[in-house]
C-alpha cells in the first residue's frame, strides 16, 4: 500500500476560529453544545487525473469503534484511504475483489475494531452479481472477501449497513433488479435482506422486505435506498424509496419475516431529481438511531422547487411518526444530505450541499447541528471557498457522517477545474452540562 502524507489544507479553518454554544435542555439536564471550530481541519484525500476520472467521487467513511485514532474512507470505484493518527496523515490503496469492484462504497466498523468495505461487483461479463463485503483486520494491508445475495441473472445494488452490538449482528439491505435498466413492464425492482452473525464471513439467504415492487429504470418508481436499523436483538426495521413516498417496515424476528409496507412520508419530486451542474442527484433516505434516547430519525431530500432537506421521527420504535419537517433556514437548494444522531441530546448533525439564495450554481458544504423542530444550532461551511460543477462528470450518488462521541468526520466531492476532489474533514464537537 503506497504511504504518502496528505497536506492539511490551510492547516486549521480559521475563518471559523471561535465557538459556537448552544444549550440543549434533555430530561433534567442541560447541555451545551457546539462545534470546536479553532480545532477543525480539513484534508485533501485524492484528486481526479482528470475531468473524467471516475476517483474521488460517492465517498464513505468511518470511525474504528475501538481505536478512535484510525479512520478509514472510500471512494469509487475502488479506493480506499486509511489514517492511524485522527486524520492528519493518509495512506491509499485499491481493493481487489474475486467479484470486482464498482463502486458504492459503504464503510462501517464494529465494537472489535473490524472495518468493513461494502460495493457492487463488476467482473468481466458479470455486472452487479453481488452485494460485497471485504473486511480488514490491519488497516487494509489484508481483506477477506465475501459475495452476498447472488441470483443470477439479477442485479443486486445500493447496498447498506446495520449492526446490533448486543449480539454482534451485521445486517445489509439493497435493491435487486430483474433487469437493470430494463423498461419491460414484467421486470421489477425490490428490497432484499441478508445478516452475518459471524463479522461477515457468512450470510443468511436473502429475504424480501417490501409488499410492492418498483419498475427497474434506477428512477423514482424504482424501490431503492434502504438502510436497516436495530432496535434490539431480534427486532429490525428498514426505510426506502419508491413511488414519491419513503416506506417503512418492522421484522420481529432478525428479518426472517417482514409486516405490511407502511408509507410514513411523502417525497414531492420522488427520489430522482435533477440541479443544475449535477450529473444527478438523488434525495433517498437516511435512518439513524439515538442509542440513549432510542428515537428513530429519518432524513430524505426532497425539491419543491428548490432542494430542501426534510426528515421525521419516531419515539414509540416506529408505530407513529412525527409530521415531516425541513431543515431551516431553507433558502436557496440543499442537496445529497448525510445524518449522524448526536446521541442522548435529541440533537443530530447533517452535512449537506448548499447553494446561496437565487443562486443556481455556485456551490459549497455545510455541516449543521439541528434540534427536532429543524431549527439550526450550530453552522459550519467545510469548502473553503464556492465551486461550480460540471454536469458532464459524475459527482457521485452521496457523501458521508460518522461520529463517535467526541468527532464527527465528514467526506465529501467537490469539482474545481473540471475535476472531482474528494475531501476529509475532523470536528470535534464540545458537549459539556
Amino acid at each position: 500500500m503506497l504511504k504518502k502524507n496528505l497536506i492539511l489544507s490551510g492547516l486549521i479553518l480559521l475563518l471559523f476560529n471561535c465557538v459556537s454554544k448552544h444549550t440543549i435542555v434533555s430530561g433534567e439536564k442541560s447541555f451545551r453544545l457546539a462545534f470546536d471550530k479553532k480545532n477543525v481541519f480539513r484534508v485533501t484525500l485524492d484528486s481526479a487525473k482528470s475531468p473524467f476520472d471516475l476517483r474521488a467521487s460517492e465517498p464513505s467513511v468511518v470511525i474504528n469503534r475501538k481505536n478512535s485514532g484510525w479512520i478509514m474512507a472510500g471512494s469509487i470505484l475502488d479506493n480506499y484511504y486509511f489514517s492511524e493518527d485522527g486524520g492528519k496523515t493518509w495512506s491509499k490503496g485499491n481493493l481487489v475483489s474475486q467479484y470486482g469492484v464498482f463502486g458504492d462504497p459503504v464503510l462501517f466498523s464494529d465494537p472489535a475494531g473490524n472495518f468493513y468495505y461494502f460495493h457492487l461487483a463488476l467482473k468481466e461479463r458479470a455486472f452487479l452479481p453481488v452485494i460485497v463485503v471485504q473486511k480488514t483486520t490491519d488497516g487494509g494491508k489484508n481483506w477477506t472477501d465475501t459475495g452476498i445475495g447472488y441470483n443470477p441473472p439479477k442485479q443486486q445494488d445500493k447496498p447498506w449497513v446495520g449492526y446490533d452490538a448486543v449480539s454482534k449482528t451485521l445486517a445489509v439491505t439493497w435493491t435487486e433488479f430483474d433487469r437493470y435498466e430494463s423498461r419491460n413492464p414484467d421486470d421489477h425492482s425490490r428490497i432484499l435482506f441478508s445478516l452475518s452473525e459471524d463479522e461477515g464471513t457468512t450470510w443468511t439467504q436473502p429475504v424480501k422486505i417490501n409488499d410492492l415492487e418498483g419498475d427497474c429504470l434506477d428512477d423514482d418508481q424504482t424501490t431503492e435506498g434502504a438502510t436497516p436499523v436495530f432496535i434490539d436483538r431480534d427486532t429490525v426495521l428498514t426505510v426506502w424509496a419508491y413511488d414519491n413516498k419513503i416506506w417503512f417496515d418492522k421484522s420481529f424476528d432478525r428479518g426472517k419475516t417482514w409486516g405490511k409496507d407502511q408509507v410514513i412520508a411523502n417525497q414531492e419530486a420522488g427520489w430522482t431529481f435533477d440541479f443544475p451542474g449535477i450529473y444527478r442527484a438523488n434525495g433517498l433516505p437516511w435512518f439513524v438511531r439515538d442509542t440513549v434516547t432510542g428515537r428513530l430519525l429519518v432524513l430524505f431530500g426532497d425539491k419543491s422547487p428548490d432542494g430542501k432537506i426534510k426528515f421525521t421521527y419516531s419515539d414509540d420504535k416506529g408505530e407513529t411518526w412525527q409530521p415531516v419537517k425541513v431543515l431551516k433556514p431553507d433558502a436557496g437548494d440543499q442537496f445529497f444530505p448525510a445524518v449522524v444522531a448526536i446521541h442522548g441530546h435529541n440533537v443530530f448533525a447533517v452535512v449537506f450541499y448548499d447553494r446561496p439564495a437565487n443562486d443556481t450554481l455556485h456551490t459549497r458544504v455545510k455541516l449543521g447541528m439541528y434540534d427536532y423542530e429543524g431549527n439550526i444550532l450550530d453552522t459550519l461551511v467545510l469548502s473553503q471557498s464556492l465551486f461550480v460543477p460540471d454536469k458532464r462528470i459524475f459527482f457521485g450518488d452521496y457523501i458521508d457522517l460518522d461520529f463517535d462521541g467526541e468527532n464527527l468526520v465528514a467526506v465529501w466531492t467537490e469539482i474545481r477545474r473540471h475535476k472531482t476532489q474528494c475531501f476529509f474533514a475532523k470536528i470535534p464537537v464540545r458537549i459539556t452540562k
